[in-house]
């Protein structure tokens, strides 16, 4: 699993989960937020190697 894209927000994550879901590309959300204690690093949306071009186009961010 690789991260395709890192938000500062639980809630921002799971929104490009559910668009990630919907374009058929399975992804994870792992991390604390920054409001939270001890979140500095923001919450992560993982996806499959495989998928990581895909998530990136479908979330408009290049490929890392």
């Amino acid at each position: 699993m690789k991260t395709v894209k890192t938000f500062s927000t639980e809630l921002e994550a799971n929104l490009a989960r559910i668009e990630l879901e919907a374009a058929g590309i399975p992804s994870v959300v792992v991390g604390i937020g920054v409001a939270m204690e001890g979140g500095a690093s923001g919450v992560q949306v993982l996806v499959a190697d495989h998928s990581v071009e895909a998530a990136s186009r479908v979330l408009d961010d290049p490929p890392k």
